[in-house]
């Protein structure tokens, strides 16, 4: 259900999964009300008590490794609940280290290199310019293609000027796409004069629908005035250009061209009969033309435009000598009513919420994470935005991270809530409920340990590091896939103690015996149901969690991770835990009370 709530780019991804989990536990339910019954008189009819209740060789072997292991818990049941304890606050300890991302690196097997050239580049030397960037990308071990585009067109939705370039690089299948990305930098850093940045196709339309920029994290910082932003913008490029976990730091990707502003002089206008807007409209008109008929040829229809002559409109001196008529017939020239450029002025209108602004653009360096990267930018930024008297604000994948998380932990806690409720309906005892959820912390400790297991390289140099033993550390990820993982584990996870306390309940009820008894002889009976409940469900998620790293995989891969330690840990710790947690609480006390 938490998942329902996803709002943006993260609602498209895992909306449907939540949907498709849903349905399917439905029909679950639907067959293991009808379905299984009917089978189960139709094929097991005819067996007796006995043969029903024979056990493999392998069921014996793990009843009576359990059988001990229970004993022991059940002895000691305050050790095993501190420890149980214990190992869920290390396990939360060592989560604190991790990086937070929005969504998994994704492994495209292409990259997306953007070169920009200086502003008034011609398209002739740009593209000798990115030829020569081609020819070395191409000679790089693992590249299987290259391709580039020069410019875009003035309609195009992503207009840029022909100083711009976009290459795709395309790696062959075996080759490590890190090891191809470390040369790809190599050339990009021996190339002086331009700026440029490397991303994937896929990843950087994300980045753009999420802040409009092709990176990671957009930086907005809003003020009035135009070139005091500018200053602003290029400080904060130089501070974080120096940051080990930032790359491709840009600063506002805008053209300087040349422009012609018109600034009229409202009172000599007036002395002419005319105003401001009635001048701007016949300037537009003599520059621009006016469309005064249609013209059809055929099934085609083409604008009949009046404008002055192209020879008439070339020079700015021409334009000053503009002639504007008044509305008592008097003319005048429009150099005589207006003070008229040129100025050098940006290519884009930069604004939002009627407030100027600049843009500084950057993406997340290999070994970093967009949480602690975040983090370290706003150390750097926020001094520099509250010195100029400006604001700030932090978009891209950070900001929908965020508001993802948000959503999942808001939803979470009602849903927690609820399930409280449906678990003493069940249970019949708020302490029986709140012991089911037990499994929850139990699950974490799995959860937390495979993201770490699995992310971290190397396991044994990153644990060097993390206890300040050498090294250094690399802070393993959780992204909202991650999330997702846990929010499925905790939903499998419940139904074990849900299994374990309901049956020392039924026994207690239907067969009169003590509450030692009831647990012990519950937890035997119900070790092998809880045992193929947990296989089943990991024989189904080891194919999505061995494709991790593979294209395709980014976010059902780590959801698969976390869910299969989450189970490992949960299934096991939920045999031994909840037993002598139901002891303690109710060693005392009725259980039914």
């Amino acid at each position: 259900v938490p998942l329902l709530f996803l709002q943006g780019l993260e609602g498209k991804f895992f909306q449907p999964l939540a949907l498709t989990y849903m349905i399917s536990i439905l029909a679950s339910l639907l067959v293991a009300l009808t379905l299984t019954p009917a089978l189960c008189k139709m094929l097991l009819g005819g067996k007796t008590s006995k043969a029903l209740d024979r056990e493999s060789w392998l069921v014996r072997k793990l009843k009576r490794f359990y059988e001990r292991a229970l004993t022991a818990a059940l002895t000691f049941r305050v050790a095993v609940i501190a420890g149980a304890s214990i190992v869920t606050l290390a396990a939360l300890l060592l989560a604190s280290t991790f990086g937070t991302s929005f969504l998994p690196s994704f492994n495209e097997g292409t990259f997306t290199v953007f070169l920009f050239a200086p502003p008034g580049t011609s398209l002739t030397e740009s593209n000798r310019l990115a030829t020569n960037v081609e020819m070395q990308l191409v000679g790089i071990e693992g590249v299987h293609s290259v391709s580039r585009r020069t410019g875009r067109a003035e309609r195009d939705e992503h207009a840029e000027p022909v100083s711009s370039s976009e290459i795709e690089v395309s790696i062959e299948d075996g080759f490590n796409q890190k090891e191809v990305r470390t040369q790809i930098d190599k050339v990009l850093a021996a190339i002086p004069g331009i700026t440029t940045m490397v991303g994937q196709p896929i990843e950087h339309r994300l980045s753009h629908l999420l802040s409009g920029t092709p990176a990671a994290i957009a930086i907005s910082i809003y003020g009035d005035d135009l070139t005091a932003l500018r200053m602003v913008a290029k400080k904060i490029e130089g501070a974080l250009s120096m940051l080990p976990g930032a790359r491709d730091v840009n600063a506002n990707r805008e053209v300087m061209i040349t422009s012609l502003p018109i600034r009229y002089r409202h009172a000599e206008l007036a002395t002419f009969g005319l105003t401001p807007a009635e001048a701007a409209e016949q300037v537009r008109e003599a520059m621009y033309g006016e469309v005064v008929d249609t013209v059809n040829q055929g099934t085609k229809q083409f604008d009949l435009v009046v404008r002055l002559d192209g020879a008439q409109r070339e020079t700015i001196e021409q334009v000053r000598n503009l002639l504007l008529r008044g509305r008592t017939g008097a003319t005048v020239r429009l150099r005589d009513v207006a003070d008229i450029g040129p100025e050098r002025s940006s290519n884009l209108i930069t604004r939002e919420n009627a407030q100027r602004k600049a843009v500084v653009s950057l993406n997340v360096a290999d070994g970093s994470n967009l949480g602690d990267l975040i983090a370290q930018v706003r150390t750097l930024v926020d001094p520099i935005v509250q010195q100029a008297g400006y604001t700030v604000h932090y978009g891209g994948q950070f900001e929908a991270q965020q508001s993802a998380t948000k959503t999942i932990l808001a939803s979470g806690i009602a849903v927690v809530v609820f399930m409280i409720m449906l678990l003493q309906i069940s249970t019949g005892t708020l302490r029986s409920a709140l012991l089911v959820l037990v499994n929850m912390p139990l699950a974490l400790i799995g959860g937390i340990v495979a993201i770490y297991l699995t992310a971290s390289g190397n396991v044994f140099s990153n644990t060097l590091a993390l206890f300040g033993l050498g090294g250094t550390y690399i802070a393993p990820v959780i992204s909202i896939a991650s999330m997702v993982g846990f929010i499925t584990l905790f939903g499998i996870s419940i139904r074990n103690g849900i299994l374990l306390i309901n049956h020392y309940n039924h026994l207690m009820q239907t067969e009169d015996i003590t509450l030692e008894s009831a647990i012990f002889r519950g937890s035997m009976e119900r070790l092998v149901p809880i045992l193929m409940t947990a296989l089943s469900a990991v024989l189904g998620l080891v194919p999505l969690a061995l494709a991790a790293g593979k294209p395709g995989s980014e976010l059902l891969a780590p959801l698969a991770i976390v869910t299969l330690g989450g189970l490992l840990t949960s299934t096991i710790l939920n045999l031994i835990v909840i037993p002598a947690g139901f002891s303690l609480v109710f060693g005392k006390s009725n259980p039914h009370s």
